[in-house]
């Protein structure tokens, strides 16, 4: 069971005697820490969000691995928080709970059940960032002077704004082209052969050049040069095509009517694909890690930079100084990018991998995944452009040890990628064409 479906198929009430607090009323919502110090018509508006699912016994709340876009509070009853091949642990519902998310981490580490009946509230990740909330469960942002304070506000409202449009169904989002959604369900379909895919390329003669220029390239290349889409495909094999196409394709998603915005798309579509580059590059290094995936989660990593432009022109707080409308870039991007990414189905290692995309000091104690080669990529990106403004120490970017080694410096991450510099170029230029 996922966590979508807790509202239609969980939602009903139990005894009359289960009697609860409303969280959807904003002066009980305060109860909960990281919204206690909110100005009431930001609580309003989270109070209109909040979803109150109650549950009974033995019912699966949350799946290891998931992650629906949502924080989790635990208002009453008992929960087992299970982690893979461990004991679990009891969280009992008190005060506490209700001022600290349940089993936040994204991808969740925990599945979580119910060993009472329960209530839970749940809150868009969105709705929570556009209140200035930590969804680590921090307090409230402070705000640091007059021109803070309104651009924060103005970026609440962008925020709130967004997410009605998307609850009503009207939000002016990015969508992702049909030809690739088709080509994508082609490729799952396992009787799809690489002629059926071939025709569906060639429907858009400039997506089976790029195929073939990118199955012709130093990348992929073979004894001999392909000339024909279906060759394409062969040579680069049903899962490889899938990722090409699906990247090929979000060129289109960068795009606006607006003259000032078409060139901001523009320069955020050339710093997407070099960081796509980049990943790409650092992936094939990484053993588990499919490198035309990184690819696309490259490319993506900024997605949610597109529907501050779409809709920051009516927020003219926001748009009249152009560091203005970067600040509220840098803070909203993740959140926006991860909601995105959730409209498009993509799995939830490529939600985290954008939500995270500047979590330059993000730890654990897995391999290196997705996330960490976003990071690393940025990272030197930063170092390219002669600037650390913004980082912290490089010694503190533990991602640069888990994709290069533990004995790894900035100095040897930068010789790797120098030695790569070929490979980089190769992919860029698949990407410009």
């Amino acid at each position: 069971m996922t966590t979508s479906t807790l509202s239609s198929q969980f939602k009903a009430t139990f005894a009359d005697n289960f009697s609860m607090p409303d969280y959807r009323d904003p002066d009980v919502l305060r109860k909960v820490r990281m919204l206690s110090e909110l100005p009431p018509w930001q609580l309003e508006v989270v109070a209109e969000a909040v979803d109150v699912i109650e549950l009974k016994k033995g019912k699966r709340l949350l799946e290891r691995g998931s992650d629906d876009g949502h924080t989790y509070f635990l208002t009453e009853g008992d929960v087992n928080l299970i982690a893979a091949g461990e004991d679990a642990s009891t969280v009992v519902s008190g005060s506490d709970t209700v001022k600290a998310p349940l089993a936040n981490l994204r991808p969740r580490i925990f599945d979580v059940e119910t060993m009472t009946r329960v209530q839970v509230i749940r809150v868009p990740d969105v709705v929570l960032s556009a209140a200035g909330c930590s969804r680590l469960g921090g307090p409230a942002i402070t705000v640091e002077s007059p021109l803070e304070e309104a651009r924060h506000q103005a970026e609440s409202r962008l925020s709130f704004h967004l997410y009605r449009d998307l609850k009503n169904d009207v939000a002016v989002l990015p969508s992702l082209p049909d030809l690739a959604l088709r080509i994508r369900r082609a490729i799952d379909d396992e009787t799809s052969d690489a002629r059926t895919i071939a025709r569906l390329v060639e429907s858009d003669p400039a997506m089976a050049a790029k195929l073939l220029k990118a199955a012709n390239s130093a990348l992929y290349g073979g004894l001999g040069g392909v000339e024909t889409t279906s060759s394409a495909v062969v040579r680069l094999g049903m899962q490889t095509t899938r990722q090409l196409v699906m990247t090929f394709a979000l060129k289109e998603v960068f795009v606006s009517e607006d003259a000032a915005i078409r060139r901001r798309m523009q320069e955020l579509w050339k710093h997407s694909a070099h960081i796509a580059a980049l990943c790409f590059v650092l992936a094939r290094e990484i053993k588990g890690l499919q490198a035309e995936e990184a690819l696309l989660i490259g490319l993506v990593h900024d997605v949610g930079v597109i529907p501050i432009f779409n809709y920051a022109d009516k927020y003219p707080e926001l748009t009249e100084d152009p560091s203005t409308l970067d600040a509220t870039i840098q803070r909203m991007r993740g959140e926006l990018g991860a909601m995105i990414l959730r409209q498009w189905h993509f799995p939830p290692e490529v939600v985290a991998a954008a939500r995270d995309a500047e979590n330059w000091t993000r730890r654990h104690n897995s391999a290196a995944d997705f996330s960490d080669l976003v990071i690393v990529a940025q990272v030197h990106e930063f170092i390219r452009k002669h600037t650390l403004e913004g980082l912290p120490p490089l010694d503190d970017v533990s991602a640069i040890r888990r994709v290069f080694g533990d004995t790894a410096t900035p100095e040897k991450s930068l010789k790797v990628l120098h030695d790569a510099k070929a490979q980089i170029d190769e992919m860029r230029s698949v990407l410009r064409s």
